[in-house]
This record gives C-alpha cells, structure tokens and sequence, in this order.
C-alpha cells in the first residue's frame, strides 16, 4: 500500500511491513511448522470436542441508536464531504490527509471496526445517508433482480487496483475524482435499484457486513453470525477471493524478486494489473476447488480479516494517527506536531503470527461446524425440516424460507451456514443421511490441507521478501 511522503504528490513508497523473519522469536521453519501443527490440533480438538452444531441460528444483539446514530451519520457525511473537496481543492502534497483517509481509516481501519461493533459502514455509510436525505424512493425508479454480490466484486477489484497498481494513486486530486466518481455511480444506481444497492454494490459496505459477522458484541453466540447467510449468496466467494487475493499481491508485490522482474521487462502497471488479477483467480479457484466439494467462503472470512490485520498492521498503528493529525493541520490545529512512532519489529511480528494462527483457527471451526450442520441436517431430513415453519415444512418444492432467508427448492443446493448442502457435483457438499461422524470428518481433510497451505503463505509472504 503506498502513502506519499516528502514534499512531491509522486511521493514515496513506504513498506508497511516493518516485520521480517529475522525479528520472529522464532526460525521461520519452525514458525511454518507450528503455524501447520496449529491447523491440525484445531481441526483434531473440533473433530472431538466440537460433535454437534452450535453455530446455527445466531441472533443479533439489540442496540439504542435512537439517540446518537442520526448524529454520528452526519457528523461522518460532513467528514467524508470535507475529504473530498480538500483532496480536490487542497494542497497536492503529503500534507493533504485524502491517501490516509482512503487507504488507511477506510481500507484497513474498517477491519477492526467492523469486527469488534459490527457492520458500521452499513450504519455510517455517507452515500446511503445522502441518498435518504435527497429523499431518493426506497426501492428506485427501477426496481429489479438483483444481481447478488457481483457489482460490490467488479467494485472492489477495481478498488484494490487503484490502491495497488494505478499511476499516481497517492495524488490527492486523483483520489478526489475517484471518489467523486465513486459516489455518483453508487447514487447513481440506488436511485434505479433503491437503497439495497448499496449492501452488494458498495464494495466497503459488503466488506464491513463480512467482517462483522465475527463481531462479539453484534451476535449473542460468537461465530454465529456466520453461520447466518446473507441474503444473496451469489459471489461471496468471489468477493472474498479479491479481498483476501489483493492482500496476497501486495506482499509479493513488495519483493525484491517482483521488482527485478519489473525492471528487467517494463510495463510494470501491465504486469501488475495481470498478475493482481491472476491472484485473486487463483484463489478463488482454491477456494472452489481445491478445499474439495465444501463451499467454505464463510470459514475464509476470519482467514482474510486475520490476514488483513496482520498485513496492514503496522500501518494502521504508525499511519492512522499520522492521517488524524495531518487533518486537523488542515484547519490550523497542532501546526507542529508530528507522528513518529516507530513499532517494535519483534512485538509486530509475534502479532503478525498470533493473528494469522487465530485466524485460521476460527476458520476451521466454523467449517466444521458448517459440516457437522449439512451431515446432521439431510435435505428434506428430519433437523432441517424441524427448522421450518410448519406452513412451509410440508411443502414438497419451490422455495422455501428458512429463519427469514430464501432457501432453494429440495433438489437445488441449499445454503446451511454458510455452507452449501445437496445440488449436484459442481463444488458443493452434499448432505448423506445418516453420514458417520468420521465421514465427515474425512470430508474436512482437503479443507485442511487447504487451510494448512494457506497458513504458510500468509506467513512465508510475510516474513521472506
């Protein structure tokens, strides 16, 4: 992720890993070792601890927002109205805070909010508050099928490429058009599609929702809210891929070996731009194939964020504070104070580990959890039929409503936490009545395995540059 420093608007590019493997406490082989032996102890203590579904059925926790939330919507609409115009009238140097707001308190400081409050740019979201204060009609001009989660997937890889890859993406009147843009293609389509555009078109709304599926504050039974799938299942996975996959492609993309290859052979941004691409394909393939017949897009969401963390890490902690001051600079406050913090290498890289382990972690609880649901909820079966309501239970097709979600008919690939269960061989899980416990255990292995390569590439990225 570049930043801009100096004096020019071309600006510096600052590494935002300050961790190598020299500073873990350990040698990286063991580190990978243990990073692997974390997986498969989790994987062996869910497979005999964890013997029922507990994850199933998550519920939200009730917050007041009456007095304070009307407030706070505005208070970030006036923010985000300023950031705009100042970077498109403001100063066209590191001075102007337009890169920290977008790059750091949005990109990567939505992350940690999200997952300790919830979805809180769904709350706060200023283009969603502008388009109710412009009295746009709820459901738009013309309403019509949605199309899943794709157009916030188009969005954010076209996010991750300006933030990675685009010339002069550091330049404050650069963001500013992008973001002026940005908000009048959104307005744009919630006044044909209406306000629900904006949770599957706005890529940092979607982006917000999936990491606060892990917020402890937000749903009664942690990891629950995975469990709970969103209204639209449709490229989620993709979504994910181009998340997690940017991530992946900023850390390679920071090596000595892609900036040799650059160098050597011109068209950098061509280059980039194909292998950005290639990567998030590539995992989203991973993701379809090679984890096996499972759909484990819910169970990669606390890998990404635990990645995301772990990657941005020490920006967040030396570049957010440094974005707050340089606004408030804007308006004459603290002309002479600075910013200067400099992490502790070590303390950044034990962290750096801690929170891709306890990612993964979580990943494989929550898909064996998935697991255990589709072997212990057959289609058509006894659990799952006991979940409907008792008017839709006895319906033999069409499609039935599931704990107020859209679920399939019985013979298409229903979704059960975040998992799919039935349909056909095409990459989904099919629930076996009466399916043994160890069967489905056998069914995780490629999970794991998967989730074991991906341990040792988030800390091989990480660490070996």
């Amino acid at each position: 992720m570049p930043l801009a420093h100096g004096g020019g608007s071309s600006g510096v590019l600052l590494a935002h890993g300050v961790g190598s493997s020299s500073d873990l406490p350990l040698p990286l082989d063991l580190v990978l070792q243990a990073g692997a032996a974390t997986v498969v102890l989790s994987f062996l203590i869910a497979a005999v601890l964890w013997t029922r579904p507990r994850l199933g059925g998550g519920t939200i926790r009730p917050v007041r927002t009456a007095g304070w939330l009307p407030a706070l919507r505005i208070a970030v609409l006036l923010l985000s109205a300023y950031l705009v115009g100042n970077a498109l009238l403001g100063p066209r140097n590191s001075a102007n805070p337009a890169a920290h707001a977008l790059f750091v308190w949005l990109w990567v400081g939505l992350v940690p909010l999200s997952v300790l409050f919830g979805p809180v740019w769904r709350a706060v979201n200023p283009l969603r508050t502008l388009a109710r204060l412009l009295r746009f009609p709820r459901a738009g001009l013309r309403p019509g099928p949605g199309a899943a989660a794709w157009p916030g997937v188009l969005w954010l890889l076209a996010f991750v490429w300006f933030e990675l890859v685009a010339p002069d993406r550091t330049d404050p009147l650069v963001i500013g058009c992008c973001l002026l843009g940005y908000a009048v293609a959104q307005l744009g389509m919630a006044l044909l599609r209406g306000e629900e555009w904006f949770a599957r078109g706005d890529c940092f709304e979607l982006y917000s929702e999936l990491a606060g599926r892990l917020s402890p504050l937000r749903w009664r039974v942690p990891l629950s809210g995975l469990a709970v799938p969103l209204p639209f299942a449709g490229g989620l996975a993709a979504f994910v891929a181009v998340w997690w996959g940017s991530t992946v492609f900023d850390s390679a993309s920071g090596s000595p070996v892609w900036a040799g290859f650059t160098q050597r052979a011109g068209h950098a941004s061509l280059y980039a731009s194909g292998a950005l691409v290639l990567v998030c394909a590539g995992v989203l393939i991973a993701v379809r194939k090679i984890a096996g017949k499972l759909d484990v897009t819910a169970s990669l969401v606390p890998i990404a964020v635990g990645y995301t963390l772990a990657h941005y890490l020490s920006l967040l902690v030396v570049e957010a504070p440094r974005g707050v001051v340089l606004l408030v600079q804007q308006w004459g406050v603290a002309p002479g104070a600075a910013w200067n913090v400099v992490p502790i290498p070590a303390v950044i890289a034990v962290a750096q580990v801690a929170l891709i382990l306890v990612g993964h972690v979580l990943g494989v609880i929550v898909a064996h959890d998935a697991a255990i649901t589709a072997a212990a909820s057959p289609v058509g079966g006894p659990p799952l039929a006991a979940a409907l309501p008792p008017a839709t239970a006895s319906r033999p097709a069409g499609p039935l409503p599931v704990a107020g979600l859209p679920l399939a008919a019985a013979s298409a690939p229903v979704a059960v936490s975040g998992l799919v269960v039935g349909g056909d061989s095409a990459g989904v899980a099919v629930a076996v009545p009466g399916r043994s416990t160890l069967a489905t255990l056998a069914g995780e292995l490629p999970l794991v395995l998967f989730m074991i390569g991906c341990t040792w590439a988030g800390l091989f990225l990480l660490f070996v540059r």
